[in-house]
């Protein structure tokens, strides 16, 4: 399974932003039959961000639902009313799950996602770093009876490590970290991940989903 992320950094005018988004959700699924799940950027992340995300069962059909949008009209129309209101957007990323796959599909809208992305760092093992990826989720699952997703990068800046977890609210996510950093073994297993990590790479950040 693979996840395709498109990461916009607004204005924070969210009376405005949000219609907009809401819009452009309808569209792609008219248009390209895709079912797109927008998050609001919580700690971590710069103020006024949303991230677009959408579950692919292959590359191919993402090159499918982008030529479908492309060629739409509405598509074009939807972002041309967006824009104005665009600080920044970062490259579009493809994502492979090595574990678990997307949580959008299966929590609610107010639930919230921790993330936890790193860089892989010049000359370190690629494998020995999904490794040590796989067992630090499993751990996190262990610690707090939450399933940990892992992927990495295909499409974008490759090298890049995504972990995600499905929480359902702000207070669970806050509670699943308490538990681990209280745990004897976490500490030390996630700080083996320095020799993969490039320096100051690494990003712990929180997003809710409201649409």
């Amino acid at each position: 399974m693979y996840v395709f992320r498109r990461t916009v950094e607004t204005s924070g005018e969210m009376d405005v932003v949000i219609p907009l988004a809401v819009e452009l959700k309808e569209i792609a699924k008219k248009e390209a039959g895709i079912d797109v799940t927008v998050w609001a950027g919580g700690l971590g992340f710069r103020n006024g961000t949303l991230v677009f995300s959408v579950p692919y069962a292959s590359v191919a059909d993402r090159a499918v639902a982008t030529g479908k949008l492309a060629m739409s009209k509405a598509w074009a129309d939807g972002n041309r009313k967006l824009y104005p209101h665009v600080r920044d957007i970062a490259p579009d990323e493809m994502a492979q799950f090595i574990k678990g796959g997307s949580v959008a599909g299966s929590v609610p809208v107010g639930a919230v996602v921790s993330l936890i992305e790193s860089q892989l760092a010049q000359g370190a093992d690629w494998m020995k770093t999904l490794e040590w990826a796989l067992s630090v989720a499993e751990l996190n699952d262990k610690i707090t009876g939450t399933t940990h997703n892992v992927a990495y990068v295909v499409y974008g800046q490759l090298g890049r490590l995504i972990t995600m977890a499905g929480h359902a609210d702000g207070a669970a996510a806050a509670a699943a970290r308490e538990a681990m950093v209280a745990h004897p073994e976490w500490m030390p297993k996630f700080l083996e991940g320095g020799q993969f990590a490039a320096a100051g790479s690494v990003e712990s950040r929180l997003m809710t989903k409201i649409l």
